[in-house]
């Protein structure tokens, strides 16, 4: 159920998505994590509606995905109305704490953010570095120690909050 409605909300919201490549493409970034038995999240409102996503997998096509240290966050999503709010922060906590949590271990995350997107240019910076810019995506990478010492300035003052469905490929689990 959670996997579809991570799919459902995805693509409803693909326009604003704004992702730099064509729809095949586009899509196997938002279906991947499915599809591959990754993981993604959903982020819900009071009522239960999601109002943002996010799914990653582990692994690069560089590496031919046996470096599986590496997390690739294939998309991150929240509607309008709840960005510039600390709902994103709180999102790279639960993922942070994620990661931290797994068997696996991670050592790095890498994402991707258009070229004509300011505003994530401008907070992406803030606690991962840009290490490539092509055509239409600026990747960006981060090791995630340097994100949790990042996330720890906020830890004291974010609220606590049961937002995030959890891992949609099990179980429900709310964190708070």
């Amino acid at each position: 159920m959670y996997q579809r409605k991570y799919m459902d909300f995805l693509l409803t919201h693909y326009v604003d998505l704004r992702l730099p490549y064509p729809f095949p493409d586009a899509f196997g970034f938002i279906a991947s994590p499915v599809l591959l038995g990754q993981e993604c999240f959903l982020c819900l409102d009071d009522e239960g509606e999601a109002i943002g996503a996010f799914g990653y997998i582990h692994g690069t096509g560089e590496g031919n995905f046996e470096d599986r240290h590496i997390v690739q966050l294939q998309v991150a999503f929240l509607i309008e109305s709840h960005r510039k709010t600390a709902v994103f922060l709180h999102g790279l906590m639960v993922l942070a704490e994620h990661m931290n949590d797994l068997n696996e271990k991670v050592t790095e995350l890498v994402f991707w953010s258009g070229t004509e997107d300011n505003y994530t240019t401008r907070m992406f910076g803030k606690f991962a570095e840009r290490t490539s810019i092509g055509e239409s995506a600026i990747e960006y990478r981060v090791a995630l120690p340097q994100l949790n010492a990042y996330l720890a300035k906020f830890r004291r003052k974010a609220p606590r909050w049961q937002l995030f469905a959890g891992s949609v490929d099990g179980p429900r689990r709310n964190r708070q």
